[in-house]
């Protein structure tokens, strides 16, 4: 086997790092961060974090969602660049005893009229003020259910649920999972068609044109429950209740889904059959459940190598150590990331969706009658060979989109 290539290390922060090197006059009171944004821009960054240290201050950028190193500054010019991001955002340039938060826009660069929306956080720790700046950007959506990372059998079952009326759709996973681009993907393919579309959302994330979105406010006499009626009365096709986290928004997503429409949201769970037991802790009861629930698509995010530098090696030794204390087969060889000038020399670009994509069968709903735990229905799964969020994940290792280390790492519950 040819000898591996050495990563590409460029300059993750160019602007920054030449504008240090040439200190601006008095008058550019703000270039400093100018020039870190163009930096996070161009690198695709979501978040930008400037962390405080006794000796010196740490600019990270979360990419992809992992945190990377991206810069050092001197204690001075850390103090200078966190000042300057509290102006711009409307914050008090001295420091708070608690964690306060401002915004601003900023120019996208892809259209002249276009302009991004950044959130940041201060909060004073022992060694100084640090910062969480976010690019609050609306999650991208497909035009294909597939290009999610979906596989064939689970875009046809998206399908078949959308065509039907009534019943549940639920995204389920962690925060970060990706859940609001899938369903915001859902509702763009709803949106082109000659469904009425109606949202109740706590809050409004992100406006969609085609869509009427409706956002609670409670103290207005605006809850789940007024909303819900609300609703009905607009003779929907669909409905969506944004996040299911309390009973309130549960017993919203019942009535919405027993009432003939369909409904589509989002819960916290660790895979599909456990959104079960987040319905039941929501007070749900299991008739309730079992005649509303039509689908549920869990999901993570995995990181996509890089098509430009991986490499296929023989597998690495860590991976074949939690190979082995899981009892799966260990391949001799899987993609590994080597990092070039096209990742910025992160061996990775972009991330894909793993999935399980779970249609309640009539067996599924009899053990829903008799209070089964999520155990029992998983195995209910594997025995009829669905293909669960960890194979899938590990198909896609084996294809190449991502690595071994990365589908350890999304935090699936491993095969029985």
């Amino acid at each position: 086997m040819a000898a591996s290539r050495q990563p590409a290390r460029p300059r993750r922060l160019p602007r920054l790092e030449a504008l240090l090197a040439d200190p601006p006059g008095p008058d550019d009171d703000t270039l400093m961060a100018h020039e870190l944004l163009e930096d996070a821009i161009r690198l695709r960054a979501s978040d930008i974090h400037i962390d405080p240290s006794p000796a010196q201050w740490r600019i990270r950028l979360r990419i992809d969602g992992r945190v990377v190193h991206g810069l050092a500054l001197e204690a001075g010019e850390g103090r200078q660049l966190v000042n300057q991001f509290k102006v711009l955002s409307g914050l008090d340039p001295m420091p708070s005893h608690v964690a306060h938060a401002g915004s601003f826009s900023w120019p996208s660069g892809e259209h002249e009229d276009a302009a991004l929306s950044l959130r940041v956080t201060a909060v004073n720790c022992v060694s100084g003020e640090k910062l969480a700046i976010r690019f609050l950007s609306p999650p991208k959506t497909f035009e294909d259910i597939r290009a999610l990372g979906i596989g064939e059998q689970g875009a046809l079952g998206i399908r078949l649920w959308m065509d039907a009326t009534g019943g549940m759709l639920l995204v389920a996973g962690p925060t970060g999972a990706g859940k609001t681009t899938t369903l915001y993907t859902l509702l763009n393919q709803l949106r082109l068609t000659d469904s009425h579309v109606v949202t109740l959302e706590d809050p409004v994330e992100y406006p969609i044109s085609g869509i009427n979105q409706i956002e609670v406010d409670a103290e207005r006499g605006l809850d789940f429950a007024t909303g819900t009626r609300s609703m009905l009365r607009l003779d929907p096709d669909y409905v969506l209740i944004g996040e299911i986290r309390d009973p309130a928004s549960a017993a919203a997503a019942v009535s919405v889904a027993s009432s003939g429409r369909s409904l589509m949201g989002t819960l916290h769970s660790r895979d599909a059959v456990g959104a079960v037991s987040a319905l039941r802790h929501m007070g749900l009861e299991d008739a309730e459940i079992s005649a509303t629930l039509g689908l549920v698509i869990a999901q993570r995010l995995v990181r996509c190598l890089c098509r430009h530098c991986r490499e296929r090696q023989p597998t690495p030794e860590e991976d074949v150590r939690w190979l082995e204390a899981v009892g799966l087969e260990v391949p001799e060889h899987a993609w590994v990331p080597v990092g070039c000038e096209h990742c910025d020399g992160l061996g990775y670009r972009e991330r894909t969706g793993v999935f399980e994509v779970w249609q309640p069968t009539p067996e599924d709903h009899a053990l829903l009658m008799r209070h089964v735990d999520d155990a029992v229905l998983r195995r209910q799964l594997l025995a009829r060979g669905e293909t669960l969020m960890f194979a899938d994940g590990l198909a896609k290792a084996a294809e190449g989109v991502t690595t071994l280390r990365e589908v350890l790492r999304m935090g699936a519950i491993l095969p029985a």
